[in-house]
C-alpha cells in the first residue's frame, strides 16, 4: 500500500513516482475532476521527514547558509521566516491605524507639518523602491539558493543571480501577489490569511521559472497548496518552541534558526513540486528544475 512507503530522503523523482502510484490505485476516485478532488489525496510528507531532509541538506553548508541569512536579514529579509509580504502588510496596518496617526499629527506644530510630510514622502518612496528593486529579487534568490543547496554546495552568488535578466518580471509578480494579500488584510483579515497561504510558493516558482506570469504563478501556487494549507500552517507552528527560545536570547537565536527554517521550507516546495508534476498541474517545460551553475548556457557564471 502506498501509504506504507517509507521515504528516507525526499527526492523529486521518488515523490513523483509515489503520487503516480496512488493515482493509479485510486483512479476511480480521482477522475474526472482531479483538480477538485485534491483534498482526497493523503499527505505524502511529514514534518519529521522534511526537517530531517533539511538537516541533511545543511550538512557542510550550514555556516554558508547562516551568513547568507544574516546578511539578508539586514536588507529586509530576516526574522526567522519573514518574507517581503510581511512588510507590505505591516505598512497597511500602520496606515490604517487612524486614531494613532491623527493624535500624532495634532501634536505637531503647523510650521513643521510641511517639512515632516515631505520627509515622510521621500522616506516612503525610498522604502518602496528598496523593497521592489532589492528585497523582491533577493527573496527569489534566497529560494533558489536553498533549493539548489538540497543537491550540492551552491555558490553564494546564487542569491543575487536574480538581478540578471529577467530582472523585472519577478518584481512585478511578487508586487501583484503582495498587493492582493495586503488588500485581503485591509478589507477582512480572513481573506488575507487565506491568500497568504495560497500564494506561499510564488517566490519558489519564480526561482525556478523567472518568466512565469503573475496570473500563472498565483494560479499554480494556489493549486499546489490545495489541501496543504493547514499542514503548512502546522509545519510553521512546529518552529514555535525554537522561536520562543529565541526570545530569551533577545532575538539572536533567530539568526541561527533561520537557515534551518528556510531549508525546511525548500523541502516543502520540493514535495509540492513533485505532486504538481505527478498530478498534471504543470510540466517540466514550465518547471524545468534548478540548473546547476556549472551547466548554465553561454558561459554565464553566477
Amino acid at each position: 500500500m502506498f501509504c506504507k512507503i517509507k521515504m528516507q530522503y525526499i527526492d523529486e523523482r521518488q515523490a513523483e513516482h509515489n503520487y503516480m502510484l496512488y493515482a493509479l490505485e485510486n483512479e476511480s476516485e480521482l477522475c474526472p475532476s482531479l483538480k477538485h478532488e485534491l483534498w482526497r489525496w493523503p499527505t505524502m510528507w511529514t514534518r519529521k521527514l522534511l526537517k530531517t531532509n533539511a538537516k541533511q541538506a545543511l550538512q557542510g553548508r550550514y555556516w554558508r547558509s547562516f551568513w547568507i541569512c544574516l546578511v539578508l536579514s539586514f536588507v529586509g529579509l530576516g526574522g526567522a521566516g519573514a518574507n517581503s509580504g510581511n512588510a507590505a502588510r505591516q505598512a497597511v496596518s500602520t496606515v490604517t491605524d487612524d486614531t494613532t496617526a491623527y493624535d500624532i499629527i495634532n501634536s505637531i506644530p503647523d510650521s513643521m507639518l510641511g517639512a515632516i510630510f515631505v520627509g515622510m514622502l521621500i522616506g516612503s518612496i525610498a522604502a518602496l523602491c528598496w523593497a521592489l528593486f532589492v528585497v523582491y529579487p533577493l527573496n527569489v534568490g534566497r529560494c533558489r539558493y536553498f533549493m539548489e543547496s538540497r543537491q550540492s554546495l551552491t555558490p553564494v552568488s546564487t542569491v543575487v543571480s536574480t538581478f540578471r535578466r529577467p530582472y523585472g518580471n519577478p518584481i512585478v509578480v511578487q508586487l501583484l501577489t503582495d498587493l492582493k494579500i495586503a488588500l485581503g488584510f485591509l478589507l477582512l483579515i480572513v481573506p488575507g490569511i487565506y491568500w497568504e497561504y495560497c500564494y506561499e510558493l510564488v517566490p519558489y516558482l519564480l526561482a525556478e521559472n523567472p518568466y512565469m506570469s503573475a496570473t500563472r504563478a498565483m494560479e499554480l501556487s494556489k493549486e499546489m497548496m490545495e489541501g496543504e494549507k493547514w499542514n503548512f500552517f502546522i509545519l510553521k507552528l512546529s518552529f514555535f518552541g525554537w522561536l520562543l527560545l529565541c526570545v530569551f536570547t533577545f532575538g539572536i537565536g533567530g539568526f541561527f534558526l533561520e537557515p534551518y527554517m528556510q531549508a525546511t521550507y525548500a523541502e516543502f516546495y520540493a514535495a509540492m513540486r513533485s505532486k504538481a508534476l505527478a498530478m498534471g498541474m504543470t510540466t517540466t517545460d514550465e518547471l524545468g528544475g534548478f540548473v546547476r551553475h556549472d551547466t548554465y548556457p553561454n558561459g554565464m557564471d553566477f
